[in-house]
């Protein structure tokens, strides 16, 4: 017997003062016997009394059971046993009890209260290819297990019926069966059937050498297995394109093995894929793997240019130096951190900010600050403020800026910003609307003048034409910018023909952002007009909502420059790019001497050469951090070069074609020069000594690190520098503690992540290793799952048996309607002994 509090036992304490009172002022004529016993049972009535008041529980035996049946529904359970759960379900409750109680759960990816009906439901669904597999695509046994528990009854025998394939795709099963069995809870497994339609799956692909050097022919072992014999094809593939295939013949519940020589042709962290084509399939998912090979060789660059021919002339000359130059157009540029460390730098040549996301921007950062990559832009139209990097993370990687001093002799600008501030606005677009607009207003030059109109159903003089140098006035009336209200753009475009009318300024250009329809006008005539009397106009139609047909006929008409984008984060990129562009006060074109100014590594044995000419450049501003290699006769910035984090930044403001370098291209030495100076840039992973070896536990990611000397002896107490990044470029936390002589281990949390690209760095003696992982396709897919041990040990189950060995269920029962009784029949007892 248990009780649940004692506190009522302080009301004992008033036992022998109401006994004192009653013996001494009794006035009951009875043998002292009998007057003993009468205050006796009357003490211990109060005593029962007070005792039921601390709720006493006994425990006591009972045999109504709960059954719970948890059904495993995941991708690799055939839709039959799905149905033939359904059915044993009914037997099941027929062989119940009416006391006893029944509940189905039913289980893949997440636990789910169900019913017989909905099994079966589901099972036509599978049976029809429409059933969700987002819910069935993996099969979490545990946290099922321990789900369950939530919902027995209380009181009664509990018993849990595991109905599954016994492939489970989470951990830690042992200890989840632990945890019920010492809670009382029986667990029997009853097997279900594994997918039976035909079905192939790839289970590995094993590289025979993780590091290779380029030319070098690298075996590829496929592992893959099959339910069914069938044959199929196995190739091997690389950035997409198909580099080795055989055909392979799979036998039913064997694993096969296939193997392909593929020769290294890409330095770097390079991805290789493989596929398997069967002959009759039912998941396609499972039809891929990947794996990652670091082929050592020269390095290799990837450059950005809106038209490649242009850098053939320059490649060329580069792959005789022993350079590899990879180039894309503008659209070219990686979507993925994995994908960028494949190159050791990255070069934009002529490819304006507006053909990056924000994403690819932060992951540019990233890889050069993180992963040690080198980046250069060289000039153009599209470079540096032109192509609208101004105060970009990539603008933050390179030794140069875009803001400069303009000229006093180049011609004024009047600039009107006219932007939609109606409600669809509201939020980000209208903050990103203020930050475009003063992005803008800082590139201007004191000489200019910048004015800014805001229109809804209403126009709204937001800033009168102001001068650009006055800049506290310029940006705190651009803050006053707010969202509300309609759209109608005519009223604010003529305001701002006006404000430019009035203007004496040499160039007079508008810019006109909206997000939405307006009212029809004869906004073709406004332009036309306003093209009349020198003024240009551009448009930037912003989302899927904006009149972007009428958005291209106010630029082509204004004589201007037509921008569309769907994330409002481009805004500030487009405003300073039509910026720059509108004045072109940013460009010099003539014959411009090259001029070394500072000392730096790529220099060596050109310090004293005659450097040929450029024939134009962009104009720019040298950071304070920057290493000013070459400047123009006008002192104006050519050549820069810096650090950022763990890499380089590289600027040459002129370029590397016909239009500005068309002298460089000729000079003799010139291929030589530049490849010196994009040696200088490249990645340089330097791992000599360092090896690290990456292991999975469950959703940790493991990196067992050994490092020695030169000596090969072990080296302890490094100081690392570990930096990891997911697929979304966010950070990932990484915690290294050392193991043994020589040995540390690196733990990265994967949970929620497809993707993560670590650096690992000895800062003591600048060794750097870059490692990748990649989450494969679940494990639900895989064909080479076996009943968990765990699941095997359990009992089996008999549907028609449901109650076959109960155990009775020990429950504690409230007892304290007992005390209650017995404190009544004592003082009764004891009325009777004083008065009978």
């Amino acid at each position: 017997m248990e009780f649940t509090t004692f506190t009522p036992l302080w009301l004992l304490l008033l036992v022998l003062p109401a006994a004192w009172i009653v013996w001494r002022k009794s006035l009951v004529d009875r043998r002292p016997a009998l007057k003993w016993a009468a205050h006796g049972l009357r003490l211990l009535a109060l005593l029962l009394l007070v005792l039921a008041l601390c709720r006493p529980y006994a425990l006591s035996g009972r045999e109504d059971l709960h059954v719970v049946v948890l059904v495993d529904v995941s991708e690799s359970v055939d839709p039959e046993s799905i149905r033939q759960a359904a059915d044993e379900v009914e037997v099941i409750a027929d062989g119940l009890k009416s006391d006893d109680k029944l509940s189905i759960l039913r289980f893949g990816s997440k636990l789910l209260r169900t019913s017989r009906e909905e099994l079966e439901t589901l099972a036509d669904e599978v049976d029809a290819g429409t059933a969700d597999a987002a819910a069935r695509n993996a099969s979490r046994l545990r946290s099922a297990i321990l789900g369950s528990r939530l919902s027995f009854a209380g009181g009664l025998t509990r018993r849990l019926v595991v109905y599954s394939d016994g492939i489970a795709t989470d951990g830690g099963l042992d200890e989840a069966l632990k945890i019920l069995e010492a809670e009382g809870v029986e667990v029997r497994f009853r097997k279900m059937e594994g997918l039976q339609r035909p079905e192939a799956a790839l289970v590995g692909l094993e590289p025979l050498a993780s590091i290779a050097y380029r030319g070098e022919i690298v075996r590829m072992r496929l592992k893959m297995r099959a339910n069914r014999t069938m044959t199929a094809k196995a190739r091997i593939l690389h950035r997409g394109v198909a580099v080795a295939e055989t055909p392979v013949s799979l036998e039913a519940g064997k694993e096969s093995i296939a193997v392909l020589d593929v020769e290294m042709t890409t330095p770097g962290e390079s991805r290789w894929e493989a596929e398997l084509i069967p002959e009759d399939d039912w998941f396609p998912v499972n039809n891929r793997v990947a794996a990652t090979v670091t082929v050592k060789g020269e390095p290799r660059l990837l450059v950005l240019h809106r038209n490649e021919k242009e850098m053939r002339p320059f490649v060329r000359a580069m792959k005789k130096q022993g350079l590899e130059f990879e180039t894309r157009g503008e659209q070219g540029m990686p979507e993925t951190l994995a994908e960028l460390l494949e190159f050791d730098g990255l070069v934009f040549a002529d490819v304006a900010a507006t053909s990056l996301n924000m994403r690819q921007m932060e992951m540019v950062r990233s890889y050069v600050s993180d992963f040690g990559g080198g980046v250069a832009m060289l000039g153009s139209e599209n470079s540096f403020g032109l192509g609208g990097y101004y105060r970009t993370p990539i603008e933050e990687t390179l030794p140069l800026t875009s803001r400069y001093e303009k000229e006093k002799q180049k011609p004024s600008l009047a600039m009107v910003l006219v932007i939609d501030k109606s409600g669809s606005m509201s939020g980000a677009p209208i903050e990103l609307a203020r930050a475009s607009a003063k992005a803008a207003a800082e590139l201007l030059s004191a000489q200019d003048q910048i004015a800014v109109v805001g229109f809804d159903e209403q126009t709204q003089v937001v800033l009168d034409m102001t001068s650009a140098a006055d800049r506290g006035t310029v940006i705190n009336s651009i803050e006053t910018l707010e969202a509300s209200g309609g759209t109608d753009a005519y009223p604010g475009m003529v305001k701002g023909r006006e404000l430019l009318q009035n203007s004496v300024a040499k160039v007079k250009h508008m810019i006109v952002l909206s997000d939405g329809q307006t009212p029809d006008n004869d906004f073709p005539g406004l332009v036309r007009d306003m093209r009349a009397q020198g003024m240009t106009v551009s448009s930037v139609a912003l989302g899927s909502g904006a009149a972007k047909d009428l958005m291209q006929v106010i630029a082509q008409e204004g004589g201007g420059r037509y921008y569309e984008t769907d994330d409002p984060a481009n805004m500030p990129q487009i405003f300073t790019k039509e910026t720059m562009q509108a004045s072109r006060s940013a460009i010099k074109e003539d014959l411009y001497s090259s001029v070394v100014n500072g000392d730096h590594p790529v220099l060596s044995g050109y310090e004293e050469a005659e450097l040929p000419f450029v024939l134009g450049y962009v104009m720019s501003k040298p950071k304070p951090t920057a290493n000013l290699l070459l400047v123009a006769e006008t002192g104006d910035p050519l050549l820069a070069i810096g650090r950022y984090g763990l890499g380089t930044g590289l600027a040459f403001t002129s370029d590397l074609t016909e239009k500005w370098g068309g002298e460089w291209l000729g000079w003799g030495r010139g291929p030589a020069f530049w490849a010196q100076v994009f040696r200088g840039i490249v990645r340089k992973e330097q791992s000599a000594g360092l090896s690290a070896t990456p292991t999975l536990d469950g959703e940790n990611w493991m990196i067992g690190i050994s490092r020695r000397d030169e000596s090969d002896r072990p080296v302890d107490r490094v100081n690392w520098e570990v930096r990891a990044k997911d697929e979304n470029g966010k950070d990932v936390a990484v915690k290294v503690r050392q193991t043994g002589v020589g040995r540390y281990l690196a733990k990265a949390d994967l949970r929620s992540r497809e993707r993560v690209t670590l650096s690992l760095r000895d800062l003591d003696h600048g060794l750097m290793k870059t490692l990748g992982w990649e989450r494969d396709y679940p494990a639900e897919y895989r064909l080479d799952g076996q009943v968990r041990p765990e699941l095997r040990a359990l009992a089996g189950f008999d549907p028609s048996q449901p109650r076959d060995g109960l155990v009775e269920a020990k429950v504690y029962r409230d007892v304290s309607h007992w005390f209650v009784l017995a404190a009544f029949a004592l003082l009764i007892t004891g009325v009777a002994l004083r008065r009978v």
